[in-house]
C-alpha cells in the first residue's frame, strides 16, 4: 500500500520534530499531496489515523492540500509542509 509507506514516512519525520522541540504532542501536521501522486485525502487520513497511533501525532489534526505542480520536486509524494506542537 503506497499510501501507509508515505505515512510512515511522514510520522517519522513528525516525531523526529517533536523530539527535536521537546514536545510531547502535535498539534496540526500540514501536508501537500504531489500532483503526480496516486493517494486520496481520505485514504492518507485514514492511515495517519492507524500509522500516529501511539506517537506524538496520535492526535493531531491533519490539514491536506493538493499540489497542481507536475514538475515539482515532490510530485510522486507527499510533501510534509508545516507541524504545529503543542506547548507544555
Amino acid at each position: 500500500m503506497h499510501e501507509a509507506r508515505l505515512v510512515r514516512d511522514l510520522v517519522s519525520q513528525i516525531d523526529r520534530v517533536a523530539h527535536e522541540e521537546h514536545a510531547d504532542h502535535v498539534e496540526t501536521v500540514t501536508i501537500e499531496i504531489g500532483a503526480l501522486s496516486h493517494v486520496t485525502p481520505d485514504s492518507l487520513q485514514g492511515c495517519f489515523e492507524l500509522l500516529a497511533h501511539g506517537t506524538a501525532a496520535e492526535k493531531a489534526h491533519l490539514a491536506i492540500s493538493r499540489s497542481r505542480d507536475r514538475s515539482a520536486p515532490y510530485a510522486h509524494d507527499v510533501k510534509l509542509v508545516s507541524i504545529s506542537v503543542e506547548d507544555d
